[in-house]
């Protein structure tokens, strides 16, 4: 099973295909099984728990042994993220073990079972509920804002930042330096980001893998592959494959 809800601030999984060999990458990453306990290894340490939240560019390895879990990919420059950071303390990952997870696994359940986004939106509202989270917009200074809104109405011809700084008024330089220390990853890196987001939606309109690649402007279908293999923890032929995808 392959369902997958893309959203503004995070891409959730629910499936039972996840196969990541140890990596990292910059967005924070919820994982939790529906069946029972999970294993996962984080910075080399083998844990076994219900759920767990793993911090930006920390190698994790994951195998889902065919067993339903939820995956969570979380938009590092979000609101979301900023809060889950506060809650994590510098640390590399946090557990969810507390009194809820019963529900949560419920919920998560019935996520499996019911195709509708109401049925989505109910869950995050119960995870939200467990960690104590009231996610808000960050934010940003106002040339990061205007950046933001240039990579949402990108038509992906052209990804340079020299390209995003003259229109932003700044130097290529002082524009990552800025959005680093705004957003606390780097600007190639979320651009990147952008561009995948740009290709699954390609995808979700019925284009090829191919055709996607170009569309969102990465240097080739392999290039794609490679990235979403990295970020989301299965080929994008399996990410396509027996899916049900929902905009939310």
């Amino acid at each position: 099973m392959n369902k997958i809800y893309w959203g503004k601030d995070k891409i959730t999984m629910l499936t039972d295909h996840l196969a990541a060999k140890n990596h990292r990458h910059l967005m924070l990453q919820l994982f939790f099984s529906l069946e029972g306990s999970m294993e996962i290894k984080v910075s080399g340490s083998r844990i076994s728990c219900r759920g767990i939240i793993v911090s930006g560019n920390v190698p994790h390895a994951f195998y889902a042994k065919k067993k339903l879990h939820l995956s969570v990919l979380i938009e590092p420059a979000s609101g979301l993220a900023e809060q889950l950071y506060r809650k994590m303390e510098g640390k590399e990952y946090l557990l969810l073990e507390n009194y809820g997870m019963d529900e949560l696994q419920k919920q998560a359940t019935e996520m499996a079972e019911d195709e509708s986004a109401s049925c989505y939106y109910k869950f995050m509202e119960e995870l939200y509920q467990y960690m104590n989270l009231s996610p808000s917009p960050k934010e940003y200074d106002e040339r990061i804002q205007q950046l933001f809104l240039l990579l949402a109405s990108c038509n992906c011809d052209d990804h340079r930042i020299s390209v995003f700084a003259e229109q932003t008024a700044l130097s290529p330089s002082r524009l990552s330096h800025l959005f680093r220390e705004q957003t606390g990853v780097s600007l190639k890196s979320y651009i990147l980001l952008h561009q995948m987001e740009k290709a699954f939606m390609e995808l979700l309109k019925g284009a090829s893998i191919t055709r996607a690649a170009m569309e969102a402007g990465f240097d080739s279908p392999s290039h794609f592959a490679a990235t979403v293999k990295r970020m989301m923890g299965m080929p994008a032929s399996l990410s396509l494959k027996d899916s049900r995808f929902l905009k939310v």
